[in-house]
């Protein structure tokens, strides 16, 4: 066997011992991979959470969204009523903004990240689904829901309270559960999204882009694990209000969603907002939007503002 020439047999010892080093260091720093999903953690049984947590090769939609820019921006400039509206299409992340950082009374949109800090609560022990809820005077309001004619004394679960919170949007369901979570519960909701805790009123405000984030942590799971954003989701869907955004979407389209009210006594105008994640075949998008006007002006700014948008999204063709 002839044997190599020393300065040879050098570089390839070297080469070889180069090759090992850059091998080890993929497999030490390169991106963690995703072991195959169990047939029980398809996307089918989440169906609400985004594809891209599930390690699947998703080939999104593109879509030029300038058009619906201007759409959007034509049709809200004549308002005279306060507006805000933001916009994201969750296959890209392209998103729209039209006064999108307006502040607004969170009101009920608040309700979601209770029921969020609730399941964190639950998570680390500290709460059960069915912890048993005493209802005392204190808790009993009759601006939204029913559960406040129960009367103090009434008991249900911490998962029915959840359940009538973020359906009916019950005020009574709120107050139960928010003296049941551990002090700066919600508050640590807001932190983790970097969502500044703004004051007014002496109540928490919200604007339309900060509280997308909100949606967007269950969609992709981030906060809570991936049953419990699919829980919190699903009863979104299932909400009693279909008179703002629902109303410009298609009967049998999923939307997730939440609505807000804040009255004003004096005045003959009332904040209204709805927030959530609506579901066309592969094209889901996030819809926030809050009005300041009479309800008849604001229930019509949603419903063409959701058929706008939806109507876009559906039916871009990528050669347009």
């Amino acid at each position: 066997m002839t044997r190599l020439p020393r300065h040879v047999s050098i570089v390839i010892f070297s080469v070889s011992i180069l090759a090992n080093i850059l091998m080890a260091g993929y497999l030490f720093f390169s991106p963690r991979r995703t072991l195959p999903i169990s047939k029980k953690e398809s996307q089918a049984n989440f169906q609400y959470l985004a594809p891209r947590i599930f390690a699947e090769n998703q080939n999104d939609v593109l879509i030029n969204f300038i058009e619906l820019r201007t759409k959007l921006q034509t049709y809200v400039t004549p308002i005279p009523d306060r507006i805000g509206v933001f916009f994201e299409y969750l296959p890209s992340g392209t998103s729209i903004g039209i006064n999108e950082k307006q502040e607004y009374l969170v009101a009920s949109l608040l309700k979601v990240p209770v029921a969020m800090a609730a399941y964190e609560s639950i998570i680390e022990g500290k709460l059960k689904e069915d912890t048993v809820l005493t209802l005392d005077k204190s808790h009993l309001d009759p601006y939204f829901g029913a559960l406040w004619q129960e009367g103090p004394g009434y008991q249900l679960t911490l998962s029915d309270a959840i359940q009538r919170m973020l359906k009916q949007s019950d005020n009574t369901a709120a107050r139960v559960i928010f003296d049941k979570l551990p002090p700066g519960a919600v508050e640590n909701i807001f932190d983790q999204l970097d969502i500044p805790k703004v004051i007014n009123e002496s109540q928490p405000v919200v604007t339309p882009k900060n509280y997308a984030s909100i949606l967007k942590s269950l969609y992709l799971s981030s906060i809570l694990p991936k049953e419990e954003s699919q829980k919190l989701l699903t009863i979104l869907t299932q909400t009693d209000f279909n008179d703002r955004i629902v109303a410009g979407i298609p009967q049998g389209v999923p939307v997730a969603h939440k609505i807000g009210f804040h009255t004003y006594p004096n005045l003959n105008q009332s904040i209204y907002t709805d927030c959530g994640i609506v579901y066309p075949p592969s094209r889901p998008f996030i819809l926030c939007i809050m009005v300041q006007s009479s309800e008849e002006r604001a229930l019509l700014y949603m419903k063409d503002i959701s058929r706008m948008v939806y109507t876009y999204v559906t039916s871009y063709e990528k050669n347009k």
